[in-house]
């Protein structure tokens, strides 16, 4: 005989609901092309109430050494979402395309993340502001040093190709012979 558990239906489907109640449309496998730019699904989803930090922008730390912290927030960034469904103020019908929307993984604001970690500038007079504040203040993310590659192993020296030899038939006298196989061309 099956118990009851086995006679339960499949279970229902949850739709995604951001914490002030909206419903969200969900971004499942997203791809981070800069930090603070989710794309899935069709849309280029640009998180809210925060400055995109390009991938190939450049930052200069206190002691004026220039790094690419455009590419290190997005590293950070894709290491944040790792696969994970955002769930996005966006239309769940409509043609995709670029929107600008708050976002949140499970119950994380994905614009508050990016700022209080440094991978953002917050906007002028955008919820983010104090966040933006400390995350400057503690020297966070494109706030602070450029990072310290000095306990890294240097790369290998590239060893030259080795020659390939003049002829892959063997040859008796040096000279090379075409196969005899082959038929003649036609003319």
């Amino acid at each position: 005989p099956l118990s009851d558990l086995a006679l339960a239906g499949p279970p229902k489907p949850r739709k995604s609901k951001m914490p002030d109640g909206q419903d969200g449309t969900k971004l499942v496998q997203p791809v981070a092309s800069a930090a603070g730019v989710i794309e899935s699904k069709g849309y280029s989803v640009t998180v809210s109430g925060i400055d995109v930090v390009k991938d190939n922008e450049t930052c200069n730390d206190d002691e004026g050494k220039s790094w690419a912290c455009g590419a290190r927030a997005r590293t950070a960034f894709r290491a944040f979402l790792r696969g994970r469904t955002v769930a996005c103020a966006v239309p769940s019908k409509g043609g995709g395309g670029a929107v600008s929307a708050e976002c949140w993984v499970g119950n994380k604001d994905v614009g508050q993340w990016l700022v209080e970690n440094g991978w953002a500038r917050p906007t002028q007079g955008g919820p983010y502001a104090e966040a933006g504040d400390k995350a400057r203040a503690a020297k966070k993310g494109i706030f602070g040093a450029a990072p310290k590659l000095g306990g890294l192993p240097a790369l290998p020296a590239a060893s030259p190709a080795p020659a390939a030899p003049d002829s892959i038939l063997p040859s008796e006298d040096g000279a090379v012979m075409p196969p005899t196989d082959q038929p003649a061309p036609a003319q």
